[in-house]
């Protein structure tokens, strides 16, 4: 049920910055401001999962219309930044690769812009622990994985000159509703869910 409430909660605010979007009016900035064509938006973020990581990522949206936009979303994961080292047990690394791709809309604003996207892509996510035990031999492990990726994504831009400032939030829908209806999958949307910010470039 608290993952059910934290869900809910995730989704509310999801649709209330697509209702902030909705309230300025775009007829003064396609009047006096091109379509953004192209731009590279680096940022650097973080999941709802209690701040234990550190996301690097860049989009790259393409507008070919003032309506339709698409979208690919690269990023690094460093799963726990600080190394964890507990009874005898080292992570010696934890990160994931991400990689989605999009399609949506953009609605253009007096100084703003705001893009929805559905995203799909698939998560590499790789990690290695060794046993330090001095009583014992060396032992390391590593496990790896290759997950599939499928979500909602918000993203505002703000400033209408060469380089401007960048927002978005992700919201998984994966594993739940994809993989399984149960509620209790929420609990891995949750953590994957992204904040990130940053600066971006118009290219054309």
């Amino acid at each position: 049920m608290k993952s059910n409430n934290y869900f809910t909660l995730c989704v509310l605010l999801f649709v209330n910055s697509f209702g902030f979007a909705q309230k300025e009016s775009p007829t003064a900035a396609l009047q006096h401001n091109p379509v953004r064509l192209f731009t590279i938006e680096p940022s650097i973020g973080i999941h709802t999962n209690f701040g234990t990581d550190l996301l690097f990522s860049a989009l790259v949206q393409w507008s070919p219309s003032k309506r339709f936009s698409l979208a690919s979303h690269s990023s690094y994961n460093i799963n726990n930044i600080t190394q964890r080292d507990f009874n005898h047990i080292k992570t010696d690394y934890n990160y994931s690769l991400n990689q989605k791709f999009g399609i949506g809309t953009t609605r253009y604003c007096k100084r703003s812009a705001h893009s929805f996207f559905l995203m799909v892509g698939i998560k590499y996510t790789d990690y290695q622990e060794t046993l330090q035990n001095p009583n014992l031999d060396k032992v390391s492990v590593a496990i790896s994985s290759l997950n599939p990726d499928y979500g909602l994504m918000y993203s505002m831009k703000r400033g209408w000159k060469k380089y401007f400032f960048t927002y978005r939030m992700y919201l998984p829908l994966y594993p739940w509703p994809v993989k399984s209806t149960d509620i209790n999958y929420t609990d891995g949307n949750m953590n994957n869910i992204a904040l990130e910010l940053g600066v971006g470039i118009k290219i054309k």
